[in-house]
This record gives structure tokens, sequence and C-alpha cells, in this order.
């Protein structure tokens, strides 16, 4: 079986909560078996929001904007 290309890449968030070991599990197992996933990732941890004073979060916000679909 061949896997789907995707032409247009998601944004990909990550943050501090369960939700990024939820979110990786769900890739592993019900999307990259099937999809050559394209992401543009953001690590929106408390640190990395810090360290940024917060540009990071608006640089996700605007990848978003660009491509249309982001994921947290």
């Amino acid at each position: 079986m061949s896997l789907i290309s995707m032409k247009t890449p998601i944004v990909e968030i990550d943050g501090d909560e369960m939700t990024r070991v939820l979110w990786q599990q769900i890739k592993d197992e019900l999307i990259l078996p099937f999809v050559e996933l394209k992401t543009e990732y953001y690590d929106l941890a408390l640190t990395e929001r810090e360290k940024t004073r917060d540009q990071i979060t608006v640089d996700a916000a605007n990848a978003i904007k660009q491509y249309g679909v982001g994921v947290k």
C-alpha cells in the first residue's frame, strides 16, 4: 500500500499538557501508516513562550492563517 502524500502542511502545535502524548499516539497509529504527513511544528510550552516573549504563539497563529489548518 502506498502512502497518501499531502500537498499543504498542517500546523502542529504542542504544549505542556497530556494532549502532546495523545496526539503522538494518534499520529503513530492512525495517520502515519497511511499519510506522508507534512507539518510545520510549533512548541507552545510555557518555557518556549517565555523564551520567545510569546512570539512563538504569534508565529503559530500566522502559520494557521497561511495554511488554513492547525492541530493542537
